[in-house]
């Protein structure tokens, strides 16, 4: 399976999104059928970055034009890491 994109984190951490969460994403969040390239500045250049203890991080990004960011949650196993889903949202 190829991968969408890959994409390094401020800290050059390594995360890719392969076709299957890809396809995911855009099934269960159609409003992000359009947006890889915010998913990949959401990763690259984060408002905010939340780790939380399970090898899970948030990052958020604010679009001013719709009052929403945009959520991409990142799992980093053994330093792996690959983007589980993707959506927007009004709150942190």
């Amino acid at each position: 399976m190829s991968n969408i994109l890959e994409v390094k984190t401020k800290d050059e951490k390594l995360i890719r999104l392969t076709e299957k969460q890809w396809l995911h994403i855009k099934q269960r969040h159609p409003e992000m059928a359009t947006k890889v390239g915010d998913i990949e500045d959401t990763i690259a250049n984060p408002a905010v970055r939340i780790q939380h203890s399970d090898e899970t991080t948030k990052f958020y990004k604010f679009i001013k034009d719709e009052k929403k960011y945009i959520m991409v949650a990142v799992k980093i196993l053994n330093g792996d890491g690959f983007v589980i889903t993707a959506y927007k949202t009004r709150r942190l």
